[in-house]
């Protein structure tokens, strides 16, 4: 008789040993459900500024439209500090030359940012940053007339974002060890 009950009791050993590991395997599944389904939250800041912006107001207008691409793995918010936080989105712009030739103009900063409604090529470039350490680059030429109300500019940065960040984007391409989904950078 005690054959049987040593023999009982190591099954209810058993059981109890599986439905705890089934109830620590539950809880994590649940616990990095929870932590998967946040995003990340990326500063955006600026090396430069576009006419028509503040240098302050930029950042915020980057995050802002970034949010338009509809990216559920990533949270923006805008900062003032160049390079300080580690995760993060640093872009630059770059005023490209008409295609008849440059003409230069000497007109003070201020002015240059109230003036500025032509039309202008640029080219933007976004670098991504995680945990400090330098991911990935994205450029895109864009024609653009400046200021926060221009739709061609709003779309442009959706699309870098999308192109950096998206599920086709540069740094999907090298997180998942695959080339660059646009070709080299």
């Amino acid at each position: 008789m005690n054959g049987s009950c040593d023999s009982s009791y190591r099954v209810s050993l058993r059981r109890a040993a599986l439905v705890g590991q089934l109830a620590l395997a539950a809880t994590f599944f649940l616990f990095v459900s929870a932590n998967a389904g946040a995003p990340v939250i990326l500063q955006i800041g600026t090396t430069d500024t576009l006419p028509g912006f503040h240098r302050g107001a930029l950042p915020r207008y980057l995050a802002l439209h970034m949010t338009e691409a509809r990216l559920a793995d990533w949270h923006f918010e805008p900062t003032a500090d160049k390079g300080s936080a580690p995760d993060r989105v640093e872009w630059s712009f770059k005023l490209n030359p008409y295609a008849g030739g440059e003409v230069h103009t000497f007109v003070r900063p201020h002015m240059a940012e109230r003036t500025f409604a032509a039309h202008r090529p640029i080219t933007i470039e976004a670098r991504l940053y995680l945990n400090g350490e330098y991911q990935t680059l994205v450029k895109h030429q864009a024609v653009i007339q400046g200021g926060p109300e221009d739709p061609d500019l709003a779309a442009a940065v959706a699309s870098v974002t999308q192109d950096l960040l998206g599920p086709q984007g540069a740094f999907r391409a090298i997180d998942s060890g695959r080339g660059p989904a646009q070709g080299p950078r």
